[in-house]
């Protein structure tokens, strides 16, 4: 199973027990521009920390679909950036639909 590692507990990767997921699956990556991308979007993909980002660069976005934790929970999607490179987009697009492990 491939791997998609998180340095932080964002909250946009909690579950309902508030745990980061264990697991998710690949839905898209789409490569963006830092300096593009709204304030209010940066500030929910880093919990407010958008200081932690450069103010522009090329980028990956990976759309995320979280485990189901049960047959009542809701259907739940995160996004996470990471700087791109042909390389790290070929290998992303590859996984399209995969179940990643979530590591801290």
């Amino acid at each position: 199973m491939p791997k998609i590692q998180v340095l932080r507990k964002y909250q946009k990767l909690l579950n309902s027990h508030n745990d980061i997921v264990k697991t998710a699956t690949l839905l898209h990556v789409e490569i963006i521009r830092l300096e593009e991308l709204p304030k209010v979007f940066l500030a929910y993909d880093t919990d407010n920390r958008t200081g932690d980002l450069p103010k522009h660069g090329k980028y990956l976005m990976l759309i995320f679909l979280k485990e189901r934790e049960d047959y009542t929970t809701a259907l739940n999607l995160f996004t996470t950036l990471r700087a791109f490179t042909p390389e790290k987009y070929f290998y992303y697009a590859k996984k399209v639909g995969k179940v990643f492990q979530v590591v801290t």
